[in-house]
């Protein structure tokens, strides 16, 4: 009984590890990134409080983490920041959060399952650095992006992304 439970076991995680395998890359229908973009995250900052991205560009985030302590980078619209935000200081599991309160599951399965396909977060360990592939909208809403772990945000880790052809 033992050796099923443990087969079992290692057959959920062995599909887990294989169904995230390349995640952060670009999938076979998602344009391949044409700028690269250097992101740290420090102790409640982030090294730049605006980037300017052209329309439609597809960008691949590298954010290092040199703080002791956890970030996240999650990047939107507005109206989407505002949304993951509330849900956030609701104690929301949306970082896989257990019992344990182990928030650092990387990649918040890439996108916001919130209906809009131009969001998406990633959690950085300490001292590590994860990556974000992302496409700006072709027009509209302001887009930022953000640390929404308890605390973050309202201490400054956030900042603004404008849409500009010349970027």
């Amino acid at each position: 009984m033992k050796f099923l439970f443990l087969l079992f076991t290692f057959a959920a995680v062995s599909t887990s590890a294989l169904a995230d395998a390349g995640h952060g890359q670009p999938q076979k229908n998602e344009p391949e990134p044409s700028r690269t973009i250097d992101i740290q995250a420090g102790s409640m900052w982030f090294d730049s409080d605006e980037l300017q991205i052209e329309p439609g560009t597809t960008v691949r985030f590298r954010i290092e983490n040199v703080a002791m302590i956890p970030h996240e980078f999650a990047i939107g619209s507005s109206r989407m920041q505002q949304m993951h935000r509330e849900m956030m200081q609701q104690g929301g599991d949306h970082h896989g959060a257990g019992d344990n309160g182990n928030m650092m599951s990387g990649h918040h399965d890439g996108m916001m399952d919130h209906g809009e396909s131009q969001s998406a977060a990633v959690t950085i360990a300490p001292g590590e650095t994860e990556t974000l592939i992302w496409t700006a909208p072709d027009q509209g809403d302001v887009i930022e992006y953000a640390c929404f772990l308890p605390g973050h945000y309202e201490a400054g880790m956030k900042g603004t992304v404008t849409l500009n052809s010349n970027s």
